[in-house]
């Protein structure tokens, strides 16, 4: 028997309180945008300032005489380069809204269960892009003794497990060298992945309905509050893959910016892991969490790289995870990944977005020498 779903556009964003624990979400609010774009809101007005600008209006209004009609100056009708009007929050509902409104995904229930994501490409065409197959009991009691053997580097990693409760933007901007003055659009960028991230892997995470380390093993005892949702696949590493790929992309469109391009990209993706194998010493995740999150951000950001112009095909991944599988950055890759249950898919399409290519195109353009 198959479950289908879908999601629809993402509606209006503003003004709902916090919730945490989403993942990497944090403190963003509950559809996943929170205040990380808030600086393209408005402040509220003191209540003496709002009443001087009444009188201040009505004093003066008189000098600008009769109104005119400008009804040839409107902006141009559903155009990307009206992007550059918006607040930075309202943008952010916009790229929401387009990929996941493009989201669909198959709950298979028969033996084994298991979810696949697909896409709805242009011409209404739906394709798989990422297949999970829920993991027997078995496999995590085998993977009880990895998360015991993590449980000695809590000491050293403290600071940066409990630092990356929330997004991790600080460690993938160190690699980068990104400022706030002037890489807000790349920082928008980056936002969006990991928010992007977080939602899909809610999706699968609800479904796969797989329980924490510390509810099958006693003596796991994690050093932080274990969040309230499913372990498979760990959202952390799903948002920190899907950054990595992306800004590896990211790294060879802007040429020469960079003289030592590779090694920015293998940093960017060693920090991807370090996130990830955080949560396992932290006691809330199983190395296979982290497999089948960096597989799911892998997918992702390939979407998003589509969706920007930069590539217009992808090979979907497969999932089926083994219990004495370690996640270790070394094997994540083809064809070394196959010996930890990882397979491929057909290719699937997708269609650039004038919206994703418009944020990509500001972002490169942060980075002129």
């Amino acid at each position: 028997m198959a479950y289908y779903g879908g999601v629809g556009g993402v509606g209006g964003v503003g003004g709902v309180g916090g919730v945490g624990g989403v993942g990497g979400v944090g403190n963003l609010n509950a559809t996943g945008l929170g205040s990380f774009l808030g600086a393209g809101t408005v402040p509220v007005l003191d209540p003496a300032t709002v009443q001087g600008l009444q009188v201040s209006a009505q004093a003066i209004s008189h000098a600008a005489g009769d109104d005119e009609s400008h009804a040839s100056r409107e902006l141009a009708f559903s155009s990307a380069d009206n992007l550059d009007y918006w607040g930075d929050w309202v943008r952010a509902s916009l790229y929401l809204s387009d990929f996941l409104s493009e989201l669909r995904w198959t709950v298979d229930k028969n033996e084994p269960e298991s979810v696949t994501l697909s896409h709805q490409g242009s011409g209404g065409t739906v394709q798989s892009f990422f297949e999970i197959v829920r993991p027997a009991a078995a496999v995590f009691d085998e993977q009880l003794k990895y998360v015991r053997a993590y449980m000695d580097q809590r000491p050293e990693r403290t600071p940066e497990i409990t630092s990356q409760l929330g997004f991790p933007t600080p460690y993938f901007a160190m690699i980068l060298g990104l400022h706030a003055a002037r890489n807000a659009k790349t920082f928008e960028l980056i936002t969006v992945c990991q928010v992007l991230a977080a939602h899909v892997a809610m999706i699968v995470k609800h479904h796969l309905a797989i329980r924490r380390p510390d509810r099958i093993g006693a003596t796991v005892l994690p050093m932080i509050p274990t969040p309230g949702h499913g372990a498979f696949p760990s959202a952390h590493a799903t948002e920190a893959f899907a950054v990595a790929h992306l800004l590896a992309g990211l790294v060879d469109a802007t040429g020469s910016h960079y003289p030592d391009p590779d090694k920015r990209k293998n940093l960017l993706f060693k920090q991807a892991e370090r996130i990830s194998v955080s949560r396992t010493v932290a006691g809330v995740h199983y190395p296979i969490d982290s497999w089948a999150g960096a597989l799911l951000g892998k997918m992702i950001a390939e979407i998003i790289l589509n969706k920007c112009g930069i590539t217009n095909t992808m090979t979907g991944l497969k999932y089926a995870a083994k219990g004495d599988s370690d996640f270790m950055l070394s094997q994540y890759k083809d064809p070394v990944w196959k010996d930890h249950g990882v397979s491929e898919l057909s290719n699937c399409n997708v269609a650039k977005s004038e919206l994703f290519e418009w944020l990509w195109l500001k972002a490169v353009d942060e980075f002129e020498l």
